[in-house]
């Protein structure tokens, strides 16, 4: 059989990541087998173990690359015009816009947390790396004059994690939750918070124009 390269290699990773969030929502993490995540994903038992050892590395590789994925969304707010807009947009993308088995996935790892070491430790572990970098960005935001907290950033930083929390929480359980309608709340929350300052008049933009636009 020919060796997969580099970038096939990648590809199969990423499938069988995908399957296994798909399986775990589905399933939950005990019912889900090895062999239903192989099926899901189109490969062999021997293939997914060449990437992952265990139910708990696939969870430790979901978790990694969420955070990935959320660090990059961040990058909105190193240079906005429009620090409230880019909150918005951030949010928009890492929690509102995901697929809805991702929330489910969300509430299915943070149950298996209170249990499992494992995956309390990756959960965790991901959860201080989004907060330690929130933190760093609104003290950057603060220095650059964009905004101007009313709370000490850690603090508020705790806040967002657990209205984040409660976003998953909402998406997951209520296929009848307004998104847009509660994000344009939540918004209009955080900026009285953070108070953001828009330094080009151009760009000046009211908090209800601003919560609708991003969500």
């Amino acid at each position: 059989m020919p060796k997969l390269s580099e970038s096939q290699q990648e590809m199969r990773r990423t499938r069988i990541l995908d399957a296994a969030e798909i399986c775990f929502a589905r399933a939950g993490f005990h019912r889900t087998t090895v062999q239903d995540i192989c099926k899901e994903a189109g490969v062999s038992a021997g293939a997914l173990y060449i990437y992952f050892g265990s139910k708990e590395a696939l969870i430790e590789g979901i978790s990694s690359r969420s955070r990935e994925e959320v660090l990059e969304a961040f990058d909105k707010l190193r240079q906005p015009q429009d620090f409230a807009l880019a909150l918005g947009q951030v949010m928009h993308e890492c929690i509102l816009s995901r697929p809805a088995h991702k929330s489910v996935l969300w509430l299915e790892i943070s149950a298996e947390a209170t249990r499992n070491s494992a995956i309390s430790a990756t959960h965790h572990n991901c959860e201080r790396h989004i907060c330690e970098e929130l933190i760093t960005l609104l003290q950057g935001a603060t220095r650059e004059g964009w905004i101007a907290p009313v709370l000490p950033i850690p603090d508020i930083v705790a806040a967002m994690l657990v209205i984040a929390d409660g976003l998953f929480l909402r998406r997951a359980v209520d296929p009848h939750f307004d998104a847009a309608g509660t994000g344009q709340t939540i918004l209009t929350m955080l900026a009285g918070l953070i108070h953001p300052i828009v330094a080009q008049p151009a760009a000046a933009t009211s908090i209800n124009r601003t919560a609708a636009e991003a969500v």
